[in-house]
């Protein structure tokens, strides 16, 4: 059974954005945990519709959000740099664009707002990982191949929030130095993480249509399925 979807807007600063919700086809009553998808850099898909809604059977309300505004979903791949750069020069912008989904979450009907975590795909990954160095409150995330680079925003000394990488080993886009900065980051910050690096796998690997092996964007049926796991298992744990 599929779960129902729902759209919502809210604002993150002066954009309007809008996102939709999926809750589980059956429940027992009472306030469920939210888990925010955020999307990869070409915005809210059928993609991340299909693994909101999987999240769902699996018993959360699963937040799809825009982090674009106005639902915006760019198919062009010429203009991924385009998309991506306002947001890797201003992290600013994408922590106001993911916390403003933060926000609105708490506001679901059925969600029970100390419950809220938040799970990520590339770009996305990077976003969910800026929710939690910002100390906002959200109980765990979890980054599917994202970025992992730090931001300079002023954030807590410490993170309470848990941390989920799942990486990509051979990723040539996060390459060994930039995981190795995360970890000294994440250790200096006294977070609870984890990161879990598939063999012989690129960027994309949760991905069915990467298959650019000179960009290094190639879907892994093994670690894609390995990775959702993973985060099933954390989320059943922090939340």
């Amino acid at each position: 059974m599929t779960a129902p979807a729902t759209p919502i807007e809210y604002n993150a600063g002066q954009t309007l954005c809008k996102g939709e919700y999926y809750t589980p086809p059956a429940t027992a009553g009472g306030r469920l945990p939210v888990v925010l998808v955020c999307h990869a850099w070409d915005g809210l898909n059928d993609e991340v519709r299909d693994k909101a809604s999987k999240l769902a059977q699996a018993g959360y309300i699963a937040f799809a959000i825009d982090i674009h505004g106005d639902g915006k979903v760019i198919t062009d791949f010429a203009q991924l740099m385009p998309t991506l750069t306002p947001y890797l020069q201003d992290r600013a912008l994408l922590l106001e664009r993911v916390n403003g989904a933060f926000e609105a979450a708490r506001a679901i009907p059925g969600a029970d707002p100390s419950r809220i975590g938040a799970m990520g795909y590339c770009f996305g990954g990077m976003a969910v990982l800026d929710l939690a160095r910002s100390g906002a409150g959200v109980k765990g995330v979890v980054s599917f191949h994202g970025s992992l680079d730090g931001n300079t925003l002023d954030n807590p000394a410490t993170l309470d929030s848990k941390i989920l990488a799942l990486h990509g080993e051979d990723d040539p886009l996060v390459p060994p130095e930039t995981v190795a900065a995360f970890k000294a980051e994440m250790n200096a910050r006294q977070a609870d993480w984890q990161l879990h690096a598939y063999g012989h796998t690129v960027h994309a690997f949760t991905r069915p249509g990467a298959n650019n092996p000179s960009f290094g964007t190639v879907y892994n049926a093994s670690a894609d399925r390995r990775s959702w796991r993973s985060m099933l298992n954390f989320f059943e744990e922090v939340l």
